[in-house]
């Protein structure tokens, strides 16, 4: 058996004691409180407390019921970050440095609700160039003045060129307007920061057709087409096509489509009811020519779906 003398002993146990202090002396208490902006405690938040020098370290603390937590950091000579969270709150993110031995260290935390975060993300979007004046535009949108809308569009991209919300308002009240060629302008903008707008798309081919451009028509249709390939409008031009060649055979099946993605569409019910007529189906052309009438009673051939209808 071995054995030690006596002063061995005693300077391991030196040594161990002496370890022991050192690691004692390192830790640090810290408290604190989790509230929202008007001092009511939040209770249950989480508080996570995390370090980079240490990518392991993962201490997650549970405030109580009246927003308290408190823990005891193992090693006060590093550098922390608390991550506060409770739900229905913005969360919160803070760094943190306790000295080593220390018990009075209070941390505080007010959190906002997600309502307030958003007001004032909204406030601090505001403040920035040209969105101000594209919240006024909306405004004065909303309230009928579309000139003055206009106008404040105007001003919101010349502060900020690339505000898609605002290149695609200008496009289309550009395009309300009458002003073709502007309309265009501000499309292919609107389309140089978003390749797949489906708005600046269908704006910038009506444009292009108004101003007889009709291979750039083509280009712009051909795209909203792959992206939109259920829209009713261009599902009735198709049928249109057949129908005036007297196809009724090609064109019932658009027609159909048609009416399955959008049954109160006013062009196909009309046609789509004409052709139930020409077929024989006499109780579904009329079901078809009143759900026009129903949906579009001052269309063109509202006058034509009614005299049909007397003799159904």
């Amino acid at each position: 058996m071995l054995q030690f003398k006596s002063n061995t002993i005693f300077l391991i146990l030196l040594v161990l004691a002496a370890a022991g202090l050192v690691h004692a002396g390192a830790q640090a208490r810290i408290e604190g409180i989790v509230t929202d902006t008007q001092g009511n405690p939040i209770p249950g938040a989480i508080i996570t407390v995390t370090t980079e020098e240490m990518a392991s370290f993962n201490k997650v603390i549970k405030g109580d019921k009246k927003g308290h937590f408190k823990a005891l950091i193992l090693d006060a000579t590093r550098h922390y970050v608390f991550n506060v969270e409770a739900e229905g709150y913005q969360g919160q993110q803070r760094p943190f440095k306790v000295g080593a031995g220390s018990t009075d260290n209070h941390f505080e935390f007010k959190l906002l609700s997600i309502t307030e975060a958003t007001a004032v993300g909204k406030m601090n979007l505001l403040e920035q160039p040209g969105y101000k004046e594209f919240e006024e535009g909306k405004a004065l949108f909303d309230e009928g003045d579309l000139e003055g809308a206009r106008n404040k569009f105007r001003e919101s991209v010349a502060a900020k060129p690339d505000l898609l919300p605002a290149l695609g308002a200008l496009a289309e009240l550009n395009y309300e307007a009458g002003d073709m060629a502007g309309a265009l302008e501000m499309a292919d903008r609107c389309l140089e920061e978003d390749d797949e707008s489906v708005q600046c798309l269908a704006i910038a081919a009506n444009a292009s057709q108004a101003l007889g451009n009709e291979e750039g028509y083509s280009g712009y249709m051909a795209r909203y087409q792959e992206l939109n390939p259920e829209d009713p409008t261009l599902l009735y031009n198709d049928a249109a096509v057949f129908l005036n060649k007297m196809d009724d055979d090609g064109a019932r099946p658009l027609l159909e489509k048609c009416l399955e993605v959008d049954p109160d569409y006013p062009p196909c019910n009309f046609e789509y009811g004409m052709l139930l007529l020409r077929t024989g189906d006499m109780e579904g052309a009329k079901s078809h020519l009143e759900k026009y009438l129903e949906v579009a009673p001052d269309s063109a051939d509202a006058a034509m779906a009614q005299e049909t209808i007397k003799y159904l």
